[in-house]
């Protein structure tokens, strides 16, 4: 049930996102999708991570968004933050992991699938880059804290909960 929720969801803001502000091929210069792929798989550990790739983005970004789901989750279980944000550790240990998946996210997505399917030149990768970057990293900063704190300690409460990474 879980993975169900968690796609629906990761499916409807993903598709706003990319409805409301494409730049072109699955890349949004506000992408609010993000939001469920980086909180989804803190609140649910790895059933989050699975659904944090939408099935209407190619495949070929699925090692993108896998990593950008996977590292808040992994980043959260290893320095033991609280989902609710009541330190400014657990607000670093958000923002680096969001960032660093945005990072890398936007180099794998733009430099090996959109140039390397010869989708975009050399000249118009680094508009992709920033375009993927900050689309992902405007929102999920917005987002992430906006769900965290509003949500999370609803959520930890719930049998949604996953405190460790799949159980």
């Amino acid at each position: 049930m879980k993975t169900v929720v968690l796609f629906g969801t990761g499916y409807l803001a993903g598709a706003f996102g990319s409805l409301s502000f494409p730049l072109s091929f699955g890349v949004s210069i506000f992408w609010t999708g993000i939001a469920v792929q980086n909180v989804g798989p803190i609140w649910v550990g790895g059933w989050g991570v699975l659904v944090g790739t939408p099935l209407y983005i190619s495949l070929a970004y699925f090692p993108s968004n896998a990593l950008q789901a996977l590292l808040p989750a992994l980043a959260f279980r290893l320095w033991k933050a609280d989902p609710r944000l009541n330190s400014g550790m657990d607000y670093l240990v958000l923002i680096a992991s969001i960032t660093l998946g945005n990072m890398l996210g936007a180099l794998y997505s733009v430099l090996v699938v959109l140039r390397g399917y010869g989708l975009i030149g050399n000249e118009s990768a680094p508009m992709f880059i920033w375009g993927w970057f900050g689309g992902n990293e405007i929102a999920g900063l917005i987002l992430d804290i906006l769900l965290l704190k509003m949500i999370s300690a609803c959520v930890i409460r719930s049998p949604l909960f996953v405190r460790k990474r799949w159980s």
